[in-house]
């Protein structure tokens, strides 16, 4: 096990500029033997699902197992996110580890082999600790700082990669913010929950009679925004007859209504986020390479939390704030240590998740507030200490906590899809976590998913 920082080059200059030393992988055992990834993300991960950077056919390794991120701190770290049957560097089982030359990495049945390369590529931060409404003042979000710097006053068309929760949709209006197009539209186009025959009138519009319910012309999203910002949300699930048609708009900068032969000249500048590794879609077959290439002339990568802790108590206190007022901490008790527990978590849920914490807290009638208090078990409460938990300590910890817990996904997924007349995608969206998660905790609890 590797316990020194490895692989800089460089250390920060006054801009924040530094050089590290590129890398590859090198399966060695497993499926994939013989086969070489260079590292040429930040965070690099590595899995069964088809949506990691290094997709490991082996029925042994979690979905999600670890990642390796680029930090100018450490150099490479190897860290394990909770994978079934762990992550081993050198063949001791991490959590975190250090890589250098020639370092082992084991899950499952695959070894990998860590091997530095003699090219380098640049890393720059931000001076930045904030902007607008983002805060960090961890290395990887000074560095989201500096790539919105870099692309906001240009028209690029910028891509947004990261995973639920991780705020894109607020990156996307500070490039908005910090463009020259600031004070014309801002237009947001969620392509997950949109209904497939309506989507295309939302982006190109529509003329009167061209379908049934189409009462009036309609003027669509390009349109709308035109000399602005047109935002799409969730790219990746675009439908296969529509990405042809965006392709044309990005090219040439024309959309025709639905039901119209006339071609209308918009001027925009297109952002979009997906929470899916967009190549791994190219590779799959679902989404066009040509169309990739366009939406990714800039692309912006968003740390998840796990990957900024020290961020998580400048976000608590923001949060806290936000619903308690300029005075709110003075209602938090022992907000220091709380925070140490916080950052023990590994927030599937990323920012979102911290935020629906702060804001459960604060709904609570005791004071003063232990924020540590509602995660996990605290998160149960639904009114709030006004009757307290359904349990007896009479039985085990691990049944009790399993009861509660099933009660909790039932009623809680239940009402998440109520107040959303059984829309899964909004659901889902709301309470930060994958559609795919939401739909196995419906069948899981054999809720109905029905419109009411």
């Amino acid at each position: 096990m590797v316990d020194s920082p490895t692989l800089i080059i460089t250390q920060p200059g006054p801009c924040g500029q530094m050089l590290i030393k590129k890398a590859k992988l090198l399966v060695v055992s497993g499926g994939l033997q013989g086969r070489e990834f260079i590292l040429d993300k930040d965070a690099f991960t590595i899995g069964s699902s088809p949506d990691n950077d290094l997709q490991l056919p082996d029925d042994t390794v979690s979905k999600g197992h670890c990642e390796i991120e680029m930090t100018p701190d450490d150099g490479y770290v190897v860290r394990d996110v909770g994978s079934t049957n762990g992550t081993y560097v050198n063949g001791v089982r991490v959590s975190e580890a250090y890589l250098g030359q020639g370092t082992e990495i084991q899950l499952g049945k695959a070894r990998i082999v860590f091997c530095p390369l003699q090219e380098t590529r640049e890393f720059v931060l931000s001076e930045r600790t904030s902007l607008g409404a983002l805060l960090g003042r961890s290395v990887a979000m000074r560095r989201v700082f500096h790539e919105i710097e870099t692309y906001a006053p240009t028209d690029a068309t910028v891509l947004i990669e990261g995973e639920t929760g991780t705020g894109k949709e607020v990156v996307a209006e500070e490039i908005h913010r910090n463009s020259r197009r600031k004070d014309k539209p801002f237009i947001v186009i969620d392509c997950a929950s949109l209904a497939r025959e309506l989507i295309e009138s939302e982006l190109f519009g529509h003329q009167k009679g061209s379908f049934t319910g189409a009462n009036t012309d309609r003027v669509g999203a390009f349109e709308h925004a035109d000399g602005g910002t047109v935002f799409l949300d969730e790219i990746a699930d675009l439908s296969a007859e529509l990405q042809p048609k965006l392709l044309r708009v990005l090219e040439k900068r024309e959309i025709r209504r639905v039901g119209s032969n006339t071609v209308r000249h918009v001027d925009v500048r297109i952002v979009s986020a997906t929470n899916k590794k967009l190549v791994n879609e190219v590779q799959a077959g679902r989404f066009r390479e040509d169309l990739f290439f366009r939406l990714s002339i800039a692309r912006i990568e968003l740390p998840a939390l796990r990957r900024r802790k020290d961020d998580i108590s400048v976000l608590a206190e923001s949060f806290l704030k936000d619903f308690l007022g300029p005075d709110a901490m003075g209602q938090v008790a022992n907000f220091e240590k709380a925070m140490e527990t916080l950052r023990n978590h590994t927030w599937p849920g990323n920012v979102r998740e911290l935020r629906n914490l702060v804001e459960i807290a604060c709904y609570s009638q005791k004071r003063p507030i232990d924020l540590s208090a509602f995660l996990y078990m605290g998160i149960l409460k639904t009114e709030e200490d006004s009757r307290g938990l359904d349990f007896s300590a009479d039985r085990p910890f691990k049944d009790v906590k399993n009861d509660l817990v099933r009660k909790f996904e039932a009623d809680y997924v239940q009402d998440l899809l109520r107040r959303h007349h059984g829309n899964v995608s909004q659901a889902a969206k709301e309470a930060g976590i994958e559609r795919a998660y939401l739909q196995r905790l419906i069948r899981k609890h054999n809720l109905k998913r029905g419109r009411e």
